[in-house]
């Protein structure tokens, strides 16, 4: 397919999938393919009010959240908290958490973008990605029509896949079919759009989001990649306040906290700290994102894909309810550090409460990882496998489910 790139604002009326509101956050399986004639009609000052009025909402339902119903203002980034706290800010800055938001070009592996040859998808669609005018563009054929479009995010720091974002109108995102992978140092279908209808140029080019949606919208996917309030510009384009999760995804704003401590006054009292929250009260605050226990989305527990709730999982494992407490996301992850990969650091936290645990039963392999059997790694796609909170004793024939 030879392109000639051209750098255009997205085409702002054309016919785009609408597969309803099953889809809230990034990565999560969509419904059943409607259709419908795709972006509204009424854009510029109306559609702009619409979007600001959504944005309001979301933080009036929310308003016992301190760090939604917050202003711009009220957040310094992550800059500013290392002033006083260099080692945490520059060891949560090589998290994967601090890269879950870029732009393409900014990407650690942006050089892997672009392979420089056509990437098929079934039955006839052609797409290439590539930069031009310093811009990275996702064209796509069928071998009589094409189009081109520039690619505004890329959403993944890159220890799973990296999903592309382009704004098409100012109500309508376009989740990209195409995701990077960086486990075959290659592309593949995003989760959840392999069985989408792919009959029209527009169909094939991805998962249309509409912006503002407070339920369904793209705006939750940037909350839960960026940290502080998702803004809108005179354009309704959407604007995270600072890019990846930072230090005040979890402590809240630290406006009123940095200037109690700059005047010497006691300034504790005005940030969150996570770690003085009860197992149960943590494994909501990270459910925010990775899908709280009381989610009523859920879905089901006994298939691969779901796995990837790790709060959902984890609280129904034995070792959480037993423990009353004393077992917590923090217990395993060090919220300031890249996530460790290492089975043996994992084991020794098992051995603080199973010490001199012998097996009852003939293990089928020699007695390695604790969570190597007790945690096993559950493929939910190809190119895609998640760790299974729900820790137990599984067979091997279903890593989903424990036996106990």
């Amino acid at each position: 397919m030879q392109i000639t790139w051209a750098i255009s604002k997205p085409r702002q009326r054309s016919r785009w999938p609408d597969h309803g509101a099953s889809g809230t956050k990034c990565f999560r399986r969509r419904g059943s393919a409607g259709r419908t004639t795709g972006p509204a009609a009424t854009h510029g000052a109306a559609g702009r009010t619409r979007l600001q009025l959504v944005l309001r909402l979301v933080a009036i339902l929310f308003c016992g959240v301190p760090a939604v119903c917050a202003q711009v203002s009220d957040y310094v980034s992550a800059g500013v908290c290392a002033g006083c706290h260099p080692a945490h800010a520059s060891s949560q800055a090589r998290s994967a958490h601090a890269r879950a938001l870029s732009a393409p070009l900014e990407h650690s592996l942006a050089t892997a973008f672009t392979p420089g040859r056509d990437l098929l998808r079934p039955p006839r669609y052609r797409f290439q990605f590539g930069i031009a005018g310093g811009q990275f563009n996702m064209a796509i054929s069928d071998g009589a029509a094409s189009r081109s479009m520039p690619v505004d995010w890329a959403f993944g720091a890159g220890s799973q896949a990296i999903t592309f974002v382009s704004r098409l109108s100012t109500e309508h995102y376009l989740e990209h079919y195409f995701s990077y992978y960086p486990a075959i140092r290659g592309f593949g279908p995003t989760p959840g759009q392999t069985g989408l209808r792919s009959n029209t140029l527009d169909l094939a080019s991805g998962y249309m989001y509409r912006a503002g949606d407070a339920v369904s919208g793209i705006i939750k996917c940037f909350e839960c990649h960026s940290t502080g309030p998702v803004q809108s510009d005179s354009d309704n384009r959407l604007a995270p306040s600072e890019l990846g999760v930072r230090c005040e995804a979890c402590h809240g704003p630290g406006r009123r906290h940095v200037l109690a401590a700059s005047a010497g006054r006691q300034s504790k009292a005005l940030i969150s700290n996570p770690g003085r929250l009860s197992a149960g009260q943590l494994n909501q605050m990270c459910g925010t994102c990775h899908r709280a226990t009381e989610d009523g989305l859920m879905a089901n527990p006994d298939k691969a894909w779901s796995v990837r709730y790790q709060p959902i999982y984890f609280a129904k494992s034995q070792c959480f309810l037993r423990a009353q407490g004393a077992l917590s996301c923090l217990t395993c992850h060090d919220s300031h550090q890249p996530l460790e990969r290492a089975s043996l650091d994992y084991d020794k936290k098992c051995t603080r409460c199973h010490g001199s645990t012998s097996h009852r039963a003939k293990t089928e392999k020699p007695v390695g990882s604790c969570v190597e059997c007790h945690m096993p790694r559950v493929p939910a796609q190809a190119n895609l496998a998640f760790t299974n909170h729900w820790i137990g004793v599984y067979d091997k024939e279903n890593p989903v489910r424990p036996r106990r």
